[in-house]
């Protein structure tokens, strides 16, 4: 999958730091151990949306939790990924980049998908509203059709 930390230990078996394979590197292995253990947390997390739906239940708030920590480590993965590419890393053709540029792919399209369904900001102000029981964010256009909003410069 798209956080897979599989896919950056088979990256790190075949590039190399200072002539050696990078799995060898402690700094390699430790980010790569980090990347597991949030990979790990949010599958659980997202566990507990499945469990809820074959009881009948609604779910909580662990899918916009997901969407919010999973666009994040897969970016974070993706940008380790280039990195540990070495100059490779700059290359965008699967022909001449380690792992068929799987990661500077995923680096240019989760931007995207981290706006899709919902900003980051919007599933924070979901999460701290409806999870976390904070006061609303104040917003002075409540109440007011979205047709009447003022737009354009204001009037003189």
């Amino acid at each position: 999958g798209a956080g897979n930390s599989s896919e950056l230990l088979r990256l790190a078996r075949t590039v190399q730091i200072d002539g050696r394979p990078a799995i060898e590197n402690e700094a390699v292995r430790q980010k790569i151990a980090r990347f597991y253990i949030r990979a790990k947390g949010l599958q659980f997390t997202g566990n507990r949306t499945l469990t809820a739906l074959s009881r009948g239940q609604t779910p909580g708030p662990e899918s916009s939790l997901g969407k919010l920590v999973g666009g994040v480590l897969v970016q974070d993965m993706a940008e380790f990924g280039i990195e540990l590419a070495g100059m490779a890393g700059a290359v965008d053709d699967a022909t001449f980049s380690a792992d068929g540029a799987a990661w500077q792919e995923r680096f240019l399209s989760i931007p995207g998908l981290r706006i899709a369904g919902g900003t980051d900001e919007v599933l924070r102000n979901i999460i701290s509203e409806r999870v976390l029981g904070l006061p609303p964010e104040v917003r002075v256009d409540k109440g007011i059709a979205f047709k009447d909003i003022p737009t354009g410069p204001p009037s003189s």
